[in-house]
């Protein structure tokens, strides 16, 4: 039973959260004056109705009904939290006609006809503007677009129930018992945005005991913590509430109720300490390293919180923490990297002693502090070469032993960057076909393989155009062959050329 046209439209559009909708064949609606009222789905899924009459006659009768039947109440206009949530989600799906009017029109065949053109006596004839029409007769019914009022003196117009009922018992207004009971009844409403609306509902001591902003920010923090608001600790958060300003900030609450003994100190799960060869150091340099590395990290960490509180961004409770956490990363921290460039250093490799020390003054800072500790070898207050002829020393090199030792790594890091070249080019040009004249098709790769076992062993450059040509050439048949920059055969076939030749000249 639906005492509007309005309420059987949002009875059959319900959202009945995963559960199957009723298909229109199965669904009879008979209207008490009218007779039967035809059921019709649209495409966009939801169901319709066909009541007779024209457009303006069917909106206004639906309008007519929600006015007579729902939002007047003795010659005055109840608000959305003076009504049942379903007597105003009906009130909501006639003003939804504004911008869907298919709903109750058929729009198809009315489209040319004279449902859409006005004839009264106060109006020109001319288009019949239906999203005009509700908008207007909502407002001079009932003094609120089909958008509904505002919920709250500075807000903007809203459609939900949920929110005017909230801010209903936020302010402390009385709001009837079964309108409450749909929202006991359904928890999910309102669940994840209005999640302080439920103690209002369920305390009535709390409505309209604290400003907005305190209310929200008590709701909030006792959420998170997971600590429901009973009546057993009301008068307790009412007490410690009232003693905070209006606008209290969710630090300003947490430090309030952590003071009071209502929430408990936050927990820092206890790491486990270092293992095996982790847990001692290997040298007294590697001892030094772990205390400068660990003594400074605490020390960032309890500097970022102790800024953090001092501006009031965490609460006391987040602040210690932070500071428990801190020192349980201090005390756990392990000996890995400290052996790790002990060993390094013990071992006068140069290689990986360059790698770790041989860097600008903020790299690495606290092994190359700890290293001037123990070992005396300063390579702060240095220039680049005396600090890299200062590590050589460290590891035994002499200077002419140091020269011999980078002439070697210049050759070894070309090699290997000819070597990743060639890697790229080689990835890049199998990537790509090229067909022979024979019509062979074959991979890029495959394709300057086959041109230097050929005997193809020149690249040529030539300009076209504004653009470059690129030819491998047999100087023996005087045969070319392109090559394109772009697909990586011209990088595959400079790298294999390369190493070709390598060979040939130390031969000779």
């Amino acid at each position: 039973m639906r005492t509007t046209l309005a309420g059987v439209l949002e009875f059959l559009n319900l959202d009945r959260r995963g559960l199957a909708a009723p298909r229109p064949e199965d669904i009879a609606v008979r209207h008490i004056e009218k007779g039967e009222i035809p059921v019709v789905p649209l495409k966009s899924g939801r169901l319709a109705i066909r009541p007779c009459g024209s457009a303006r006659s069917i909106l206004a009768r639906v309008i007519d009904e929600i006015d007579r039947y729902i939002v007047r109440s003795e010659g005055k206009v109840l608000r959305p939290q003076e009504m049942s949530r379903s007597s105003w989600v009906a009130v909501i799906a006639a003003g939804r006609l504004a911008y869907f009017p298919d709903e109750v029109i058929d729009m198809a065949t009315a489209e040319a006809g004279p449902l859409f053109h006005t004839r009264d006596l106060f109006e020109g004839e001319g288009p019949f503007d239906i999203a005009a029409f509700v908008d207007q007769e909502f407002r001079r019914r009932f003094g609120f677009g089909r958008q509904g009022p505002q919920y709250a003196p500075d807000a903007s117009p809203n459609a939900r129930h949920e929110l005017h009922v909230a801010f209903a018992l936020l302010r402390g207004e009385k709001v009837r018992e079964c309108v409450l009971q749909a929202y006991r009844d359904d928890p999910e409403i309102g669940k994840h945005d209005l999640d302080w609306m439920r103690p209002l509902i369920e305390l009535p001591a709390l409505r309209g005991a604290l400003p907005p902003a305190q209310l929200h920010g008590l709701c909030r923090v006792m959420r998170l913590n997971k600590l429901p608001i009973t009546s057993s600790i009301l008068g307790r958060l009412l007490t410690i509430m009232r003693r905070l300003p209006a606008d209290s900030s969710d630090v300003q609450i947490d430090d309030a109720l952590f003071a009071a003994g209502i929430l408990p100190p936050w927990t820092v799960p206890t790491p486990k300490p270092p293992a095996e060869e982790n847990a001692q150091p290997v040298t007294n340099l590697a001892a030094r390293i772990h205390a400068l590395i660990s003594q400074r990290q605490f020390q960032e960490s309890m500097d970022k919180a102790k800024a953090e509180r001092e501006a009031r961004r965490i609460s006391q409770r987040e602040f210690d923490r932070q500071a428990c956490a801190a020192a349980a990363y201090r005390a756990a921290y392990g000996y890995e990297w400290p052996n790790r460039v002990a060993l390094v250093v013990m071992q006068r490799n140069v290689a990986a002693v360059l790698q770790i020390f041989d860097g600008p003054k903020d790299w690495n800072t606290d092994s190359k502090r700890a290293l001037r500790d123990e070992i005396g070898v300063d390579v702060f207050q240095c220039s680049a070469m005396t600090r890299r002829r200062r590590l050589f020393e460290l590891c035994g090199f002499s200077e002419a032993e140091q020269a011999e030792w980078e002439a070697h790594e210049v050759i070894e890091k070309a090699q290997k960057r000819a070597e990743r070249e060639l890697a790229d080019a080689m990835r890049q040009a199998d990537a790509v076909k090229y067909r022979l004249e024979t019509g062979q098709v074959m991979s890029g790769r495959e394709y300057v393989d086959f041109c230097i076992d050929a005997g193809f062993s020149q690249l040529i450059d030539e300009p076209r155009g504004s653009a470059r040509r690129y030819l491998i050439h047999d100087p023996v048949k005087r045969a070319s062959r392109p090559l394109r920059a772009k697909d990586g055969t011209l990088d595959y076939a400079r790298a294999c050329l390369a190493q070709v030749a390598v060979p040939v000249a130390l031969v000779a």
